[in-house]
């Protein structure tokens, strides 16, 4: 499904809803292969409306295609909602058991087939806030192995990052995780300040063999997006999720 096509939505139900970090819940959702049998690409979304009438809001699947049949998790940050997720604070409160209105996985997400395949070898992931939703259904689905994957994951400070209880899983799966705080406050020992400047200090190895995915506010990913390409990352091996 594609950006202009008619939205039909389905009934769907919250099975879980627990807390990700501060600021962000883990929620897990159960629905049919009618909107889950559209997700098969690391990246995509889906809409989600609390009732036929409401404003639907946009979110990226947090789990890897396939990961659970019939399930999928999604991490949303707690907030009043903008154009793009209205329904931020219905969504973070709503209890196991809620009934809610879903679309079909949409978008073409990260096309890692198409573009990372070949020569590809090395492949950097940047995230920062909830943009490690999609970032992490990539990292799971299996696409990037065989090749040398690092993650620079980008947060204001401990506790407002995510997944922290899967990063040894990543690792052990082959992801180097470079968490990188901007106030990271006494006791901290890693990286510190944004993910761009990280990038800026460890420079890229092999630019003609690299590829990126991405997911952030704008400023982080234009930066990013920058500094890759100045090195000679090709800019078509530079993906975003939208």
């Amino acid at each position: 499904m594609g950006w202009g096509d008619d939205v039909e939505f389905k009934s769907a139900k919250i099975l879980t809803n627990e807390a990700a970090a501060e600021g962000m819940r883990s929620i897990t959702v159960e629905a049919g292969d009618d909107i889950l049998g559209a997700y098969t690409v690391p990246g995509q979304f889906v809409q989600i409306k609390e009732t036929d009438d409401s404003k639907a809001g946009f979110y990226a699947i947090a789990s890897a295609p396939g990961a659970t049949p019939g399930v999928c998790e999604l991490l949303i940050k707690e907030s009043e909602g903008n154009d793009w997720s209205p329904g931020n604070q219905w969504l973070c409160g709503a209890a196991a058991g809620t009934e809610l209105t879903m679309s079909p996985a949409m978008g073409g997400g990260f096309k890692v087939d198409e573009k990372l395949g070949g020569d590809v070898k090395d492949v950097l992931l940047f995230a920062a806030g909830s943009g490690i939703s999609p970032i992490r259904s990539a990292i799971e689905s299996g696409k990037l192995g065989g090749k040398s994957v690092t993650l620079y994951y980008g947060a204001r400070e401990p506790a407002l990052m995510a997944y922290q209880d899967k990063f040894q899983a990543w690792e052990a799966a082959g992801v180097t995780v470079v968490p990188v705080l901007s106030k990271p406050g006494d006791g901290w020992e890693g990286r510190t300040g944004y993910v761009q400047a990280v990038l800026a200090e460890d420079g890229v190895a092999a630019a003609a063999v690299t590829g990126a995915l991405m997911c952030g506010m704008k400023g982080m990913a234009e930066d990013v997006k920058a500094a890759l390409t100045a090195a000679g990352v090709d800019e078509d091996r530079v993906l975003t999720n939208f």
